[in-house]
């Protein structure tokens, strides 16, 4: 017989349901058990196995599913604040701009697609090339707090 240790064994009379009988007899086809009860004792041990395994499995879960919303909600903190901000400079700039037009008249609009001034541009590319720099920052500074969580 395979998995069953030797222990002291206990009599006992059960009642069983015919499914139940025929799993059993089944089982010890399959095990080559020449006994019942030592079936009966091999299944309660597996069973008792993938209980303990499933409580395993569903702890890590747990922890891990714990963790990934710790991180994704600082994070989703992190781009909120960042929108936050943009919106607020869109904003305040939207006001200094009907201010502007508002001061000096203009009926109209001139957009950037049917003539780009000289200062939007530079202005574009200032902001383009702050935008690459604290990218490449962030990247460098998250690489360095990976390489020291390694260590």
């Amino acid at each position: 017989m395979k998995g069953v240790i030797n222990v002291a064994k206990q009599r006992m009379k059960l009642s069983l349901t015919e499914e139940a009988k025929d799993y059993i007899q089944t089982y010890m086809e399959e095990h080559d058990i020449g006994f019942t009860g030592d079936a009966i004792s091999q299944i309660c041990q597996e069973h008792k196995e993938r209980k303990a395994q499933e409580w395993s499995l569903k702890y890590i879960t747990e922890v891990v599913s714990h963790n990934l919303h710790d991180v994704l909600k600082e994070e989703l903190k992190k781009i909120r604040l960042g929108t936050n901000a943009a919106d607020k400079n869109t904003q305040i700039l939207i006001e200094y701009m009907n201010g502007l037009f508002a001061f000096h008249g203009f009926k109209g609009l001139i957009t950037t697609k049917m003539r780009e001034m000289d200062s939007t541009r530079l202005a574009r590319e200032t902001v383009e090339e702050r935008i690459a720099h604290q990218r490449q920052k962030r990247i460098d500074w998250e690489e360095s707090r990976g390489k020291k969580s390694m260590n």
